[in-house]
């Protein structure tokens, strides 16, 4: 400890979605250790997830070369900063063999990991403490603030997002003046889906669609990553009705910022989807080859479209391919799903953090 207070290193390194998912541990952390100083190792295609955060006192992002010789040397250095840092407490939350590494080689005198299962690749033996889960289907979220909390209670209280800078903010808001109507529903509809057993069939989308323009009462507005252009492009040929298009967003904070302005977001289990949870914004979510049980979003407004093997919406995927169970959601589901949703008399109650 420096002067008393404790420093303590959170270790998640990827994916975004689940980066985004430690946020309320994060949260729960600094509750219980208020003066702490507490940084983040993470990679840097997830860093915009917690950059500027305020519950983060400094973000130590590691570059990965493309080049296996390149980034081994380049791992060993991003360890030994980290062991120079001097920290009292390491917690990995990612529980791989890298993580596990990285706590390892820390040198910190009080290391916590979860035990396996969850904690794979041996990453569990570098931790000291190793939190057993009650249950192998836990809610993400869930699992992650029962790790927080072997450093001191957990508030139910407890809520988390993605800190904007407000010239951010102003930008994309200026986006939604000039292009939607005040008296609709944006819905922030988001399509690519890089896992194949996560993907809703395009006709699907476009469907869906179709049934939210002639409605009447929504906008639907088409977001994308870098690369994904061509997946949403598909899907817009197949429909008949015009959705807009969302403006390339050059990173993760703009794109946080349009889904809190959007009313609804509706896409399939992604990083995007958790970001809208993040962000407060209700969301409608098609699941096929993940376990709504672990993935489903976390306390916000919230419909999972899943089937199973006789057409219900409970337990893990089993004998119907992804594929079937992913087909067996229609359009007319999800349109059913987005207008218990919608909460057209329903104003949003809280906001996310601002950066200033």
């Amino acid at each position: 400890m420096l002067n008393g207070i404790p420093r303590i290193l959170i270790i998640r390194l990827s994916s975004i979605g689940d980066v985004t998912r430690v946020l309320p541990a994060l949260q729960a952390l600094r509750r219980v250790h208020p003066n702490a100083q507490i940084d983040w190792a993470v990679e840097r295609k997830s860093a915009e997830v917690i950059e500027g955060h305020p519950d983060i006192d400094r973000v130590l992002v590691f570059d990965r070369p493309p080049r296996r010789r390149e980034a081994i040397r380049s791992f060993w250095k991003f360890c030994k900063t980290i062991r120079e840092s001097r920290y009292d407490v390491v917690i990995d939350f990612h529980g791989i063999l890298k993580s596990g590494l990285i706590s390892y080689l820390s040198a910190a005198p009080e290391r916590y990991s979860f035990a396996p299962p969850r904690a794979q690749e041996g990453s569990h033996r570098a931790a000291k403490h190793r939190i057993k889960l009650p249950s192998g289907r836990l809610n993400r979220v869930e699992e992650n603030l029962l790790l927080a909390k072997a450093l001191g209670p957990v508030s139910d209280r407890i809520e988390a997002s993605i800190s904007v800078p407000l010239d951010v903010e102003e930008l994309v808001d200026e986006y939604f003046e000039q292009t939607f109507e005040g008296g609709k529903r944006v819905v922030a509809m988001h399509i690519p889906v890089d896992r194949e057993e996560k993907r809703w069939p395009a006709e699907h989308f476009a469907e869906l669609i179709d049934l939210l323009l002639a409605d009447g009462r929504f906008e639907v507005l088409l977001t994308y990553g870098p690369g994904q252009l061509e997946q949403v492009q598909r899907v817009t040929r197949l429909a008949h009705r015009t959705a807009h298009l969302a403006p390339e967003t050059p990173d993760l904070k703009h794109y946080a910022w349009l889904i809190y302005r959007s009313d609804l977001y509706f896409g399939c289990d992604t990083g995007p989807m958790h970001i809208a949870c993040a962000m407060g914004t209700p969301v409608v979510a098609v699941f096929g080859g993940t376990d709504p049980a672990r993935h489903a979003p976390w306390r916000v407004p919230s419909e999972v479209l899943y089937v199973d093997d006789a057409g219900g919406a409970t337990g893990p995927p089993n004998r119907a391919t992804t594929a079937e169970r992913l087909a067996k959601i229609t359009a007319e589901d999800a349109y059913s799903a987005c207008i218990r949703l919608a909460g057209f008399n329903t104003p949003r109650e809280t906001a996310p953090y601002n950066e200033e």
